[in-house]
């Protein structure tokens, strides 16, 4: 019997097929990719706590376009509704409980982006000024470091809601936050000459960690090596690359405990 013989055109792909079965893929690819990153900016924003406190603070006329944004670091050790975090992220943080730190805007930066697409600029405020701390009914005329502003208008709005006999949950500790951010807002505006601020961000230790997570590894660049045990910070001379404890410690480090004879400086 001779052997079956088949077509050749069995074997053959169609003309064009393959080219759709790439364009398939793609376009399958593309929808994926969209979704993936439509999902983490949803996700993202879902977690981005909002305030009105720029409504209440007493700001200046805005005179021009440009966008003014305000960056405050707070020292705290505490989530958003005020409770402590999880042992694993306090570990992490290496920077001590829920007992340390507080309500200190250790960290000011404001950032001006001109209308005009020019290239923006950011100031750091040293947090030690000493300034009139503005915003804050209760403490007219008080004056002291210019981080303390955040707690000691919240502070002063916890006292008067509990005199006022409102209870002690979320909703009158968010309202005290907020009076904080007001005060914060208001004592920087007047400091730097009743400059208009636009928008803030606030940023806690816990939310830098989760940014740093998000973004590792960080390409960092050090001069010489340094070591500090009380942030935990160890590196070593030249350009390498850091996860978020690591990042934690970077810009928490503050003196050098391995070389006594370091004058080390942060801006």
């Amino acid at each position: 019997m001779s052997p079956e013989i088949q077509s050749p055109e069995r074997h053959l792909a169609r003309p064009g097929a393959k080219h759709k079965r790439r364009l398939v893929i793609s376009v399958v690819t593309g929808v994926v990719a969209v979704g993936f990153v439509a999902f983490n900016v949803i996700n993202a924003n879902n977690h981005i706590a909002r305030s009105d406190a720029l409504t209440a603070a007493h700001l200046v006329p805005k005179l021009s376009k440009d966008t003014n944004i305000l960056v405050m670091g707070l020292d705290s050790r505490l989530d958003e509704q005020g409770k402590p975090l999880s042992p694993a992220l306090y570990n992490a943080l290496d920077a001590g409980g829920q007992s340390v730190g507080g309500y200190n805007a250790n960290v000011l930066m404001l950032i001006h982006i001109p209308a005009d697409g020019a290239k923006a600029t950011a100031i750091s405020i040293p947090r030690d000024n000493y300034v009139e701390l503005a915003g804050i009914p209760a403490e007219s005329g008080t004056y002291g470091k210019i981080r303390e502003a955040y707690g000691v208008g919240l502070a002063a709005e916890q006292t008067t809601l509990r005199n006022a006999g409102q209870s002690n949950d979320n909703a009158t500790y968010q309202q005290a936050r907020d009076a904080g951010r007001t005060a914060e807002i208001d004592t920087v505006s007047q400091f730097l000459g009743s400059v208009h601020i636009d928008h803030f961000v606030e940023v806690t230790m816990a939310g830098f960690y989760e940014v740093a997570q998000a973004i590792a590894p960080i390409t960092v660049c050090v001069r010489q090596a340094t070591a500090d045990t009380y942030s935990g910070a160890n590196f070593k001379a030249g350009v390498q690359q850091i996860e978020a404890s690591q990042a934690m410690a970077f810009v928490r480090q503050r003196r050098d405990t391995s070389n006594p004879n370091c004058a080390f400086f942060r801006s």
